[in-house]
């Protein structure tokens, strides 16, 4: 189906504070967009099979009031709220490897109602600096305590909650990691997976750790063959004959050793296990044709997720909300009021 048109000094994350939309526009000003892309050869499938294979069953348990359909119509959108609500707190925005934070910037701005931070875990040196890192700032985010660039208006604090952790690709693994440590209040992932490297059994759900290995000394030689190579793969061929690539930031902006540190991350890290210790709400949006992190991946967070609830982004693949920013914003913002409704029951 075609897609339609639409450093904490040392550690090496850089947490920001947004405070408003005109601070998300000055953000993507500083980052024009390029169409660069090439094709990366590994062995990974999309298990497509597999996936029309899922119960119907499995994704009805998980079912929940907002539009599960990806692609929202203008008609039903309410009129987006302008100004920040303390009982919707703050948004943690953990970004793909090699991505830029500015990538989420349009949907910051459909989400005026929200306080907004972002990691940006490009310099790390090791993929310990960035799962260390990006958790002290959820520990300063959920006690109040924000670093990095203030405010306009510096008396005004963060809430200390609920802090939403959104993360996409390894933003998500990230995102799963600090969640199942009780770090947030809820979940928002973005083609997302719980193990990215899988054994031959499991290839519907992953790619080859030859795959992923292979990358790290490509990088060293050319990495911005690499990175074009990768971000090919991100999108169906559909999307990149109508040129959605180019509406990705153009520059990395990641150092070789922090690619190689988010590869090194990619490859060891597990969150499988503790995917039944995540008790707050979690929103799965999931491209069906995602090459990066395959279908079936959401499909095992949702299972193992006990208040998971997917929405797919039919035909779509790794970046199901590019151009289709204030689809998503309204459905982060939909499925965050009724969880907060469920959670906190007006009393009668």
């Amino acid at each position: 189906m075609k897609r339609a048109p639409y450093q904490m000094p040392g550690g090496g994350v850089h947490p920001v504070m947004e405070r408003d939309a005109e601070h998300g526009e000055k953000l993507s000003e500083e980052c024009s967009t390029n169409s660069a892309t090439r094709g990366l050869g590994h062995n990974t499938t999309h298990g497509d099979r597999y996936v029309a294979e899922q119960s119907a069953e499995q994704r009805a348990k998980h079912s929940t009031p907002i539009d599960t359909e990806f692609g929202l119509q203008p008609g039903k959108y309410t009129e987006r709220p302008g100004a920040y609500s303390e009982k919707n707190g703050s948004i943690l925005w953990l970004s793909g490897w090699s991505m830029l934070p500015a990538v989420f910037d349009d949907i910051r701005r459909e989400l005026p109602d929200f306080r907004h931070f972002y990691a940006d875990y490009g310099s790390a040196e090791s993929p310990e600096a960035i799962t260390e890192s990006v958790r002290r700032l959820a520990l300063s985010l959920r006690a109040g305590e924000p670093h990095g660039e203030p405010c306009s208006e510096p008396h005004e604090r963060a809430a200390p909650a609920p802090l939403l952790i959104a993360g996409w690709s390894l933003g998500g693994l990230l995102a799963l990691r600090l969640a199942s440590e009780g770090l947030a209040a809820g979940l928002v992932l973005f083609g997302a997976t719980a193990r990215f490297v899988r054994q031959p059994a499991e290839q519907q759900s992953g790619w080859a750790p030859a795959s992923v290995q292979a990358m790290i000394p490509a990088l060293r030689q050319d990495a911005d063959r690499v990175l074009q190579q990768f971000r090919r793969q991100m999108f169906t061929k559909e999307e990149r004959r109508d040129g959605l690539g180019a509406n990705l930031p153009e520059a990395s902006g990641w150092s070789v050793p922090g690619l190689i540190a988010g590869l090194e991350l990619l490859a060891a890290e597990d969150v499988r296990d503790v995917m039944p210790d995540i008790r707050c709400p979690a929103l799965l949006i999931h491209g069906t044709h995602d090459k990066i992190c395959p279908y079936a991946a959401a499909l095992e967070i949702l299972a193992g997720v006990p208040q998971a609830v997917l929405v797919e982004a039919a035909g779509c693949g790794h970046v199901p909300f590019l151009q289709k920013e204030r689809q998503t914003a309204e459905t982060i913002r939909s499925w965050w009021n009724d969880s907060s409704e469920r959670q906190n029951p007006a009393p009668v």
